[in-house]
């Protein structure tokens, strides 16, 4: 193994990641709304609907984000601390807002990079984050929690079959008769 010298160690900024991402072969692309590198390989996974490196405060988050379902909220919320439990470097949270239709399950893992980071340490938190937040993910999916394409598609289907007989149907009026 050869030796490292303080050239080795850079702290990385958004085109250094883009550089290191694309010579480990992570296919990400870039959206006009934020200044993350969303993940491809990891919203290829069932249930994630983002995944992201983001550049805050000298420090690299890696995070994915999952929709829970609204049923299983208040299980997920009470096993918060097992799932935490599963992983010494990767935490995961809920987050809900009130525009949102759906509470969001957040898995994330974090690397200091204020004084500077190799490429093969990125690699290797890579790799790491990678193998945790799908664990988790993975784990919470399992036991019914996330919304899973699967369930997307059902959700067209059952649309579209709505829709259909919407069409085959009589008109139905939406008042009432006043009745005196």
């Amino acid at each position: 193994m050869s030796s490292l010298n303080a050239l080795d160690f850079k702290v990385p900024d958004l085109a250094l990641l883009r550089c290191w991402l694309s010579q480990l072969g992570c296919p990400f692309f870039e959206c006009d709304s934020c200044q993350a590198l969303h993940l491809c390989h990891m919203q290829k996974c069932d249930g994630v609907s983002d995944a992201r490196i983001d550049l805050k405060d000298d420090v690299i988050l890696f995070s994915v984000l999952a929709e829970i379902r609204p049923t299983a909220l208040i299980p997920l919320s009470s096993n918060l601390s097992q799932i935490n439990t599963l992983s010494l470097t990767a935490k995961a949270f809920i987050n809900i807002e009130e525009n949102d239709n759906l509470a969001q399950l957040i898995v994330c893992q974090s690397i200091s990079i204020a004084t500077g980071i190799t490429e093969q340490q990125f690699d290797h938190f890579m790799q790491q984050s990678t193998e945790q937040i799908s664990m988790i993910i993975s784990t919470v999916a399992e036991n019914d929690m996330l919304f899973l394409s699967d369930d997307y598609e059902y959700e067209d289907d059952e649309e579209e079959e709505e829709e259909e007989e919407e069409k085959n149907s009589p008109p139905v009026s939406r008042f009432r008769p006043i009745i005196h």
